[in-house]
């Protein structure tokens, strides 16, 4: 069939699998071969259960601001799919991702892949033809048998290890750390941004003969009263209030060092202060209302943002829209929030099959005796938030990136 344009391409890649996960190397790296995508760049790979986006951003924006050429490849998207692959901070075009399909395609012949397989390949096939200088790639799920570990990283950061996606994964840290340790390579550097990992990654590191740097032991970043510290030996810097998670952002600066690259003080702090990421802890106002706006979808990552929250809180109430994952761990997402939200506003994501039908989150807010004052389409939901909101309020989006992602359409609709 002779796919037209992306939207054509994605609709057939949705259903081209027969599963959407299929954990596995072996059908990737045929294809892989085939497409012959050898290349000079350098590689840093990133895993782990929250902040991995952060990092790559991060790290991204360093190696670009050092004056290399950097392919960037993330997941899942927020508003467009060419988001994932970009140049230089740049997401390429449609017209470039489906020359990438298309490619992809002629070269798997009879090999089957999935949506993700399909995309990481048509990424690494855009990096070589751009020439690179370095790819920053963040792993979609786990890490040892996930499709972005058919290359091999010469630097590899684990941000953090806690419990999601069990199916795949394993039901516990130690099963978890070791699928994320994957990616670590004999003899070249990990970067551990998780401050008490699993002894499976630390297991994983020393088998390997993998030299470990780890936060809180090789480095640090500590929260002062102008913004932070970056420890790392001897070196000493000052940050602005960061955008993005602290120990993303350390983890960062001290794998793309580890590259060889060299970052400049004043041009490190200046990134540190714009650099941000769609989705996370994302700030916006609309008419009169004020929203925050974060992908987070397990415990680990709503006990952040009530973190966060609790520091922040606006002065009048909070209201929350939200709209999650039926295979996640709902009541452990939901338990960090429920004692600062005010009112709830429960979304309906109606063309996403795995999400949880919010009829069933009332009856679990309920039962934690939380206020839930809507039950509805997104546009409704939001609609409802806006309207019973005061100046001091602010109404949180939250659950998942198809949450954020469906939010985003409606409150900037021109994507700006």
């Amino acid at each position: 069939m002779n796919r037209q344009n992306l939207c054509e391409w994605l609709a057939w890649l949705e259903r081209a699998h027969p599963s959407e996960i299929d954990l596995g190397l072996e059908r990737i790296r045929q294809v892989a071969d085939r497409l012959s995508l050898g290349s000079d760049a350098r590689v840093l790979t990133v895993a782990g259960t929250n902040g991995k986006g952060s990092c790559v951003t991060f790290a991204s924006a360093l190696i670009q601001g050092s004056g290399r050429k950097v392919g960037t490849y993330t997941s899942p998207h927020i508003l467009h799919y060419c988001e994932r692959v970009r140049i230089d901070g740049v997401p390429v075009s449609e017209a470039q991702m489906c020359e990438a399909f298309t490619a992809v395609d002629e070269a798997r012949g009879e090999v089957s892949l999935t949506y993700f397989e399909f995309g990481t390949l048509a990424a690494l096939w855009l990096f070589a033809r751009h020439q690179v200088d370095v790819m920053v790639l963040e792993v979609g799920l786990g890490g040892r048998l996930d499709a972005v570990n058919i290359i091999d990283a010469d630097v590899a950061v684990i941000t953090s290890i806690a419990i999601d996606h069990e199916v795949w994964l394993g039901s516990d840290r130690e099963a978890i750390g070791r699928e994320k340790a994957g990616i670590a390579r004999s003899g070249r550097p990990l970067i551990c941004a998780d401050r008490e990992p699993p002894e499976s990654v630390l297991s994983a590191a020393r088998h390997l003969g993998a030299p470990v740097e780890r936060i809180g032991v090789d480095f640090e970043i500590t929260e002062q009263a102008s913004g932070y510290m970056f420890c790392r030996g001897d070196r000493r810097v000052n940050l602005p209030s960061l955008h993005l998670p602290a120990a993303s952002v350390a983890a960062a600066i001290v794998a793309v060092e580890t590259l060889g690259i060299a970052i400049d003080e004043l041009a490190l702090v200046r990134l540190a202060n714009q650099t941000q990421l769609p989705g996370r802890m994302q700030r916006l106002r609309s008419g009169r209302v004020s929203y925050m706006l974060d992908v987070a979808h397990n415990p680990a990552a709503t006990e952040y943002l009530a973190a966060k929250l609790r520091v922040q809180r606006p002065a009048g109430r909070l209201h929350c829209v939200f709209a999650v994952m039926a295979d996640k761990d709902i009541d452990g997402v939901l338990a960090p929030l429920t004692p600062l939200v005010d009112t709830w506003y429960l979304a309906q994501l109606s063309d996403v099959p795995r999400a949880a039908a919010p009829e069933a989150l009332a009856d679990r807010l309920a039962n934690a005796k939380a206020n839930v004052v809507q039950v509805g389409s997104m546009a409704t939901c939001l609609a409802q938030a806006a309207a019973v909101a005061g100046d001091d309020d602010l109404v949180l989006v939250c659950g998942s990136f198809f949450t954020v992602s469906a939010a985003l359409a409606l409150l900037i609709p021109d994507g700006s």
